[in-house]
């Protein structure tokens, strides 16, 4: 993290995904962010100055894209996606695979960037329970190794949408969504909105104050909405 008063060039990872894209709104909100260099699947609809956005032809080489990745302060991976969409092959290929090839070519490029990992709950780096945990807590592993000076992972529990994008699939549309947002309105401690969770990562992840860290979801919720 660089520790004079000038902006912030931050990498993001996932910016068309539903937190991913909250993360995007908050740093270009953000006026000690001079510059984001976006990677991801799609690029989004936006015109901003500070934003340069980036499709890689191979999310498993990042090598061609050293020299975007030089003199990064902050990178905010949040690239992903639900298990339910893809094979076990690829749900690990993207979710592990994906992240090595970032942390690899970040780190030869900005070995002393800070490192924000949107992970989830129930991670389990031990190498114990779904195959959902062992793959989440084999990235979370991953990253630890990595020699980045700040690491922040993320565990959120239930995520609530509130922007356009939500999680895909017609079952978790029609009928998870509604159960979920339901108890959501009963018991906001079990999650926290897209939006909130963004907000913290960004906050962490830019300030840079804490040492390396994991946040649970009660943590998280707490840094969006202080006292």
């Amino acid at each position: 993290m660089q520790t004079t008063a000038s902006p912030s060039k931050v990498l993001l990872t996932g910016a068309s995904g539903m937190v991913g894209r909250h993360v995007l709104d908050h740093l270009l909100a953000r006026p000690d962010v001079g510059e984001i260099v976006s990677i991801g699947r799609r690029k989004s609809d936006l015109n901003n100055d500070k934003l340069r956005e980036i499709v890689p032809e191979d999310f498993l080489d990042l090598s061609p894209l050293a020299a975007d990745l030089a003199d990064v302060d902050v990178c905010f991976h949040c690239l992903g996606v639900y298990q339910s969409q893809v094979s076990k092959k690829a749900y690990v290929e993207i979710t592990c695979g994906y992240q090595e090839a970032l942390t690899d070519a970040l780190s030869a490029a900005s070995p002393k960037a800070v490192f924000v990992l949107f992970g989830a709950q129930g991670a389990k780096p031990d190498g114990k329970g779904m195959p959902f945990a062992r793959v989440k807590g084999r990235a979370e592993n991953m990253l630890q190794a990595t020699g980045f000076p700040r690491k922040y992972i993320f565990r959120p529990g239930y995520i609530h949408p509130t922007g356009a994008r939500k999680p895909p699939g017609a079952m978790y549309r029609l009928i998870l969504l509604p159960i979920m947002a339901a108890l959501f309105a009963r018991k906001p401690s079990i999650g926290i909105t897209d939006r909130d969770l963004a907000q913290a990562m960004v906050a962490v992840g830019i300030e840079a104050k804490e040492e390396s860290k994991i946040f649970s979801n009660q943590m998280i919720r707490d840094i969006a909405a202080p006292g």
